[in-house]
């Protein structure tokens, strides 16, 4: 039985380096019944009709629950294998509001706070990011500290594991493939958010901190929270994402994107780019030289997780799997068949690719 995920075309406007989108809706759900007249003879030549009702299943929204380890590869490459289980008793201590928490290396400190901005958002916003020194307890701990009173911070904690949740059950359905799950989320993250001119615009006062768990909260961001915030949602889904930074090539203007593992291959996808656009997939799946291509971001300075430790020689990003995506105008997800339609505004009626998911 075919089942089929619809987005809508609609007619948008041209798409522009940093844009408005339209809210976030839940995806569409379809369902048709069909009636069937059955005759049948007996001995005494009597015709009766039968009614079949058959109803194409539901897509079923996934039930997710958050999870508090999520962490890119891309962290593993900056700083070691080791780090992970620091990091995950960082993550651990900062959810639980504890005061402090147990480290094997010092310098995982910082490195905590430098990967919790994608990997744990809500640090970035209600945890002060001190240097080791300054609040070691000399016995391999370190002291945690908080923006707000312990029972306030904790609400913001529930509020947020709530908001992750809410977020992936709003696009992502069970038995979606990690490929499915990147595309639905992304959709529908360009429908949700708009973007924050006022936060880009440096000669106006703004006292916010620019950070992906304001773009995660809220439905407004700029680039470098769009980025994280997506990356976030999706290795909640399991899904190996981390943020991508560069400068363009007359160095006078910064973006950042997300870098996604599809496949075993890394993807640049960005969702800000996309914010117009919302039903195009025009920046998803994108090389090294169509990313450069879009902006003119200098490849050799492309900066992995804000680490300034992974770059473009360590993550090259050369397949071109998503190639016939960046015309597309909107589309149609057929999950029975695994596969993608994709139209053009100037050709609505008919695909110009079936794009194959597998």
């Amino acid at each position: 039985m075919k089942r089929k995920h619809l987005i809508p075309a609609c007619i948008m406007s041209a798409a522009m380096l940093f844009s408005a989108c339209s809210p976030n809706t839940a995806p569409v759900e379809t369902s048709t019944e069909t009636t069937k007249e059955v005759t049948v003879e007996t001995t005494i030549e009597t015709t009766t009709e039968s009614t079949t009702e058959e109803t194409i299943p539901e897509l079923k929204p996934v039930d997710h629950v958050f999870d508090p380890h999520v962490l890119s590869d891309v962290y593993l490459m900056a700083y070691g294998e080791d780090f992970e289980d620091d990091f995950y008793r960082f993550c651990d201590a900062v959810l639980s509001g504890d005061d402090k928490v147990a480290l094997d290396k010092p310098e995982y400190y910082y490195e905590c706070f430098s990967t919790a901005r994608t990997c744990l958002p809500i640090t970035s916003d209600y945890v002060f990011c001190q240097t080791a020194d300054e609040v070691s307890n000399g016995d391999g701990t370190y002291r945690i500290e908080y923006a707000v009173p312990h029972d306030e911070y904790m609400a913001e904690v529930a509020r947020f594991k709530g908001r992750v949740e809410e977020l992936i059950e709003n696009c992502i359905h069970e038995g979606d493939s990690k490929l499915e799950m990147a595309i639905e989320l992304y959709t529908s993250e360009a429908r949700r958010l708009s973007y924050d001119y006022d936060a880009a615009d440096e000669s106006i006062e703004n006292n916010r901190p620019c950070t992906p768990y304001h773009s995660l909260m809220e439905d407004t961001g700029i680039c470098q929270e769009i980025a994280g915030t997506y990356a976030y949602l999706l290795l909640q889904l399991g899904v190996d994402a981390a943020t991508c930074g560069a400068l363009n090539d007359d160095c006078s203007q910064s973006h950042e994107w997300t870098v996604v593992k599809l496949g075993g291959k890394y993807y640049h996808c960005d969702v800000t780019f996309q914010l117009d656009t919302a039903e195009s997939l025009r920046y998803f799946g994108m090389t090294d030289s169509e990313r450069h291509l879009q902006g003119n971001w200098t490849i050799d300075v492309f900066n992995f997780g804000s680490s300034n430790e992974v770059w473009h020689k360590d993550i090259p990003c050369e397949d071109t799997r998503f190639e016939e995506l960046w015309m597309c105008d909107f589309y149609e997800l057929d999950n029975d068949n695994n596969s993608l339609d994709c139209f053009t505004l100037a050709n609505s009626n008919s695909p110009y690719a079936v794009f194959t998911l597998d």
